[in-house]
């Protein structure tokens, strides 16, 4: 019930001849029992969602999957190379600082800088999350002045870093863990397993790949990607630890299907802008939906690109240079490659 409606109710309920008109003895004295119900009422709602994990969201989706055994992934730090150039001999201390703007990266381990004047040092971002994951010559800068010490970049990305789980994901791990029960190393047990590991978005099986004993598991980043080296590593080792004596398991990476888009548009949006909406709208698509069905639908494509605001209509669409829905390969995963727009 609304307010006005729990107000009217008890208004309603008072003997005839007293006056509950506005600012009336009777409605001044029901008017703040009534807000309290309205409290109430909102804070029964809000108990009886967080009592299912459909409608959990929270520490109250973390109680509700607790109880088949499933927590919810912790962010990660990303981890790289960083080249610190300066004087021989000078020592790099362990958790010296180098920085990316207003990022922060700790040296993981002492090292002297030898005759050729620079060192190259493992480093890992002081912050948890996708934050740490940098491109490459971004790091830049010392936050404090270290002696003898003249210049700091990263040759290479910094990779690694993987936010905290989120509520869809979470809920979903349960939710597929009670549709389909893991058990003596079945196909959903790897899935489990696979997906216990942070920064492991989805997952496929491909039981008896290369002969008996065998199998292998593909899998994506958390942002439905392909997944790098390091995480598919961290997935075998650790499902190294679950499987079944005696299966011989291969864990890979999903393989990039590339989807470019091309297409004639009249907006009043400014082009700049449109191209980020129409990417922005395209990823999340292809991260999900198209994952799930299978394919990547020209169809939906086109409706993403008339549904954002100032798009009037839109002409000569292509989906990799056709107009037909893209079947995405076994063991491959639809990520998002040019977007021209004309």
């Amino acid at each position: 019930m609304t307010f006005d409606e729990i107000l009217e109710f008890l208004l309603a309920g008072v003997a005839g001849g007293y006056d509950v008109s506005v600012g009336s003895f009777v409605y001044d004295l029901l008017y703040p029992v009534a807000e309290q119900i309205y409290r109430l009422e909102q804070k029964y709602d809000m108990f009886r969602d967080d009592a299912f994990a459909i409608t959990a969201s929270g520490e109250w989706l973390d109680k509700k999957t607790a109880e088949q055994g499933i927590t919810r992934r912790s962010a990660t730090y990303a981890t790289g190379i960083v080249r610190i150039k300066g004087r021989k001999g000078e020592v790099i201390l362990a958790g010296a600082k180098v920085a990316a703007e207003n990022i922060l990266f700790a040296v993981n381990e002492t090292t002297i800088i030898p005759d050729s004047e620079y060192a190259d040092v493992t480093a890992t971002c002081t912050i948890a999350g996708s934050v740490g994951n940098v491109n490459a010559g971004v790091i830049n800068r010392f936050p404090l002045t270290l002696p003898g010490l003249t210049e700091v970049t990263n040759p290479k990305p910094f990779s690694g870093g993987y936010d905290e789980e989120n509520d869809y994901d979470l809920r979903e791990r349960y939710l597929d863990k009670l549709a389909h029960p893991a058990a003596s190393g079945n196909v959903y047990h790897y899935i489990e397993w696979a997906k216990d590991v942070p920064g492991v978005g989805d997952v496929r099986v491909v039981p008896l790949w290369n002969g008996n004993g065998t199998v292998k598991v593909i899998i994506t980043d958390s942002e439905r990607k392909p997944a790098g080296s390091e995480l598919a590593e961290r997935v075998s080792a650790y499902i190294e630890t679950q499987r079944p004596v005696g299966a011989e398991v291969t864990v890979v990476s999903a393989e990039a299907l590339t989807i470019n888009i091309s297409v004639s548009i009249a907006a009043s949006v400014d082009p700049d802008m449109l191209k980020e909406l129409i990417s922005h709208a395209q990823e999340q698509y292809l991260s999900s939906a198209a994952i799930s069905k299978g394919y990547v639908s020209y169809a939906k494509i086109g409706s993403l690109i008339l549904a954002i605001d100032g798009v009037d209509d839109y002409d000569d669409l292509t989906v990799n240079g056709g107009e037909d829905n893209i079947i995405i390969p076994d063991g491959a995963v639809p990520v998002l490659g040019e977007v021209i727009i004309t």
